[in-house]
């Protein structure tokens, strides 16, 4: 059963079953600070059953200092820490930045895309990584899993982080606009532990297809006319 119908709930489809909630109805904007939309995604994730086993979509940037403390990272680490106590049979799949169509627009690639497309600067942290995974790719992770009856909570990502500034720099030379951001300093790298997922995925054939900068032209080619 899917809960939801955003980028990710859509990506699923086609593995839905009745004996797993994917739970894909969570706040989705890491931006946000109301409390009455992080009370509406616990409210919903109480109505779940819990002898079903449940696949909840949290975030890597868990892991980011400078995050820690946003309502929604706040929010993220809460609903695990509950899940883990009321949902014995679990999986919490972290996932880092998503790639497809939908999704909130505030997100990294439809927020490039958009201001490329109007010409307008962007603001960027000098030292800002991010893991780039296509959401084609997620069911094949939640097979794997399932498959090899992995509970519990693990981070999803290959360790192919590239600067934001080089994302944003490679979106602009391929639409062929000229480049504008503003960068500031702000984050650090941060350190992510995804081997127990790169095992897992290595063992069951699951890889992304080529580089991050495949990826992004893939993604570029796929979406330009929503924004261009």
């Amino acid at each position: 059963m899917i809960i939801g119908n955003g980028l990710l709930a859509n990506s699923l489809k086609d593995i839905d079953r009745n004996d797993v909630v994917f739970f894909c109805s969570g706040v989705s904007n890491s931006g946000e600070t109301a409390p009455a939309a992080f009370q509406r995604e616990l409210a919903l994730l109480k109505t779940q059953n819990t002898h079903k086993l449940l696949c909840y979509f949290s975030t890597v940037s868990i892991f980011n200092p400078s995050k820690i403390n946003t309502p929604y990272i706040q929010h993220k680490c809460s609903l695990e820490a509950q899940i883990q106590e009321q949902f014995p049979n679990h999986i919490i799949l972290r996932l880092p930045n998503m790639m497809g169509e939908g999704g909130n627009g505030s997100n990294l690639f439809p927020y490039f895309l958009k201001n490329v497309a109007e010409g307008k600067t962007v603001s960027i942290f000098d030292n800002t990584h991010r893991e780039l995974m296509e959401v084609q790719l997620l069911p094949d992770i939640i097979n794997a899993l399932i498959t090899a009856n992995f509970r519990g909570s693990i981070n999803a990502g290959f360790g192919d982080a590239p600067k934001v500034k080089d994302i944003y720099l490679h979106i602009c030379s391929l639409l062929d606009a000229e480049p504008s951001m503003k960068i500031e300093k702000g984050e650090d790298a941060y350190e992510v532990d995804y081997s127990v997922f790169n095992t897992l995925m290595e063992k069951a054939g699951v890889a992304p297809a080529g580089s991050w900068q495949d990826r992004v032209e893939r993604y570029v080619n796929l979406y330009r006319s929503q924004f261009v």
